[in-house]
């Protein structure tokens, strides 16, 4: 480098540019990841109970696991649907 200076200069831009996708990082890491997790356990939980409910002969059980399932996925996905009983 013959004594020149390493140093990188930023635009003012770039560096506004670089801090929000670090803090976008950040709240992934701190909000979204677990909250997406705590999602698929419970989407695993409610699928779990609607099998077990789909071998079972009682019309209550089947339908507290269909009520749950249906919980689940509106509280999980605002664009998911429930339609006569069926999950879209």
């Amino acid at each position: 480098m013959n004594g020149a200076s390493s140093k990188i200069v930023l635009a003012r831009d770039e560096v506004d540019r670089l801090i929000l996708m670090r803090m976008d990082l950040d709240r992934y890491e701190a909000q979204l990841i677990p909250d997406l997790q705590q999602q698929v356990l419970d989407l695993t939980r409610a699928l779990k109970g609607l099998v077990a409910a789909s071998g079972d002969t009682s019309r209550a059980n089947q339908e507290e696991a269909l009520a749950t399932a249906r919980r689940v996925l509106q509280a999980g996905s605002p664009g998911s649907q429930v339609v006569r009983g069926s999950i879209r």
